[in-house]
């Protein structure tokens, strides 16, 4: 009687879990949706707020979840790159500063110099790790796609 008991409740069980799953996937799917609008209209703290409370909310939806990491990073790539935007205007005009020091016959008097190349250097330092940044991310985010394609075309095969 156990037995076919067991062997009756175990379909309307899986049933059950997988239109729960479907539904999370969906959820977590809608999610994702609202962080890419946020993130469109360059509001990235946010966007990103929205894929964690995702993670936290669906820990079981799985293609969402390697969804969200593509669009993650995407939020780190853009806020990157307008991070290195405002960095290279910035270090423009602070070269323009060095080059009418450098110009400038201060005998004995190179303290203001001596800070704006520091200063230059600086600049020159983080704008560079920025740049590391975006491309780094922008082959992350190229190197996830194929994974996540490749994954995909693996379980349509099973």
């Amino acid at each position: 009687m156990r037995k076919a008991l067991y062997t009756l409740l175990l379909p309307v069980i899986a049933c059950s879990c997988t239109g729960q799953e479907d539904k999370e996937e969906e959820y977590a799917g809608r999610m994702i949706d609202a962080a890419r609008t946020l993130m469109t209209e360059g509001n990235y703290v946010a966007a990103k707020d929205s894929i964690l409370a995702m993670r936290e909310t669906f820990p079981t939806a799985f293609k969402a979840r390697a969804t969200g990491i593509i669009v993650m990073d995407s939020i780190e790539l853009l806020a990157a790159q307008d991070t290195l935007a405002i960095m290279d205007s910035t270090l423009m005009a602070e070269q323009e500063i060095l080059k009418k020091l450098e110009t400038e016959k201060r005998r004995g008097n190179n303290a203001e110099y001596y800070r704006q190349r520091t200063e230059v250097f600086h600049l020159k330092q983080r704008f560079d790790e920025l740049g590391a940044k975006v491309k780094f991310y922008l082959r992350k985010i190229e190197v996830d796609m194929l994974e996540n394609k490749r994954d995909t075309g693996n379980k349509e095969q099973d």
